[in-house]
């Protein structure tokens, strides 16, 4: 792993300031407004059950976003965990799919933009891709780019794929037609693309790949989050 970039706080540091109010880890059940967003969607999951609706999806979705908080990843994909399981777990729930029409290309181009990176990190911790940190040169991170982007597009490819196989076996119809399938392959690539850059800047600012302890950050200034180092 890099080396951190926000060094820790100065022990004199007092007063509740804006990094401890949204980064600091208040206690070690709840420790940010990412846990209390958590805990909203697993206990209005648990309401929904009680009132008797379908649940499949939405348990999926509360097991991922406990899953998120076990591996501990850094909070931008944290909370890109818990806003794409809320669009596609709430959005079937409430069937916002079949009344909104743009729902459907809303979450396609969402859903790879905020968790192509975050597989992208897991795949690193297993030892199958190299850490961003170690591409030095340009055209190392312009094989990085097309790398994220062709997992990005692959992953919405094997979307298409699951749903047409699903309809196969069941009346749902999640693949209305051809020209639906190609606006939404066309999101999950702008969807990527836009993922693959996000990645980019995050090796150029040296960021790291780990969820940062709230006293690491306790002084940072906010602008130092879009910071660009060059190599």
């Amino acid at each position: 792993m890099s080396e951190a970039v926000a060094h820790p706080a100065p022990k004199g540091a007092r007063g509740l300031t804006w990094q401890k109010l949204i980064l600091g880890d208040w206690t070690r059940i709840v420790r940010d407004p990412l846990d209390v967003a958590r805990i909203a969607f697993i206990v209005s999951t648990i309401v929904w059950i009680l009132l008797g609706h379908a649940m499949t999806g939405l348990i999926a979705a509360s097991a991922v976003i406990i899953l998120a908080r076990v591996i501990s990843l850094p909070r931008f994909y944290d909370a890109s965990v818990i806003l794409v399981m809320f669009l596609l777990a709430w959005g079937s729930a409430l069937s916002i799919y079949g009344s909104w029409g743009f729902y459907d290309n809303l979450v396609h181009f969402i859903t790879p933009l905020l968790t192509t990176g975050m597989l992208y990190l897991l795949l690193v911790r297993l030892g199958v891709l190299p850490d961003f940190h170690d591409l030095k040169q340009l055209h190392h991170r312009i094989g990085f780019f097309l790398t994220v982007l062709a997992l990005g597009m692959a992953i919405g490819a094997g979307w298409e794929v699951i749903e047409w196989t699903l309809d196969q076996f069941s009346d749902v119809g999640r693949v209305a037609s051809a020209d639906d399938t190609a606006t939404d392959l066309i999101s999950d690539t702008l969807g990527s693309a836009g993922s693959a850059l996000i990645l980019v800047l995050w090796s150029l600012g040296n960021h790291s790949m780990l969820r940062r302890p709230g006293s690491a950050l306790a002084n940072k200034k906010f602008h130092s989050f879009l910071a660009v180092r060059h190599a």
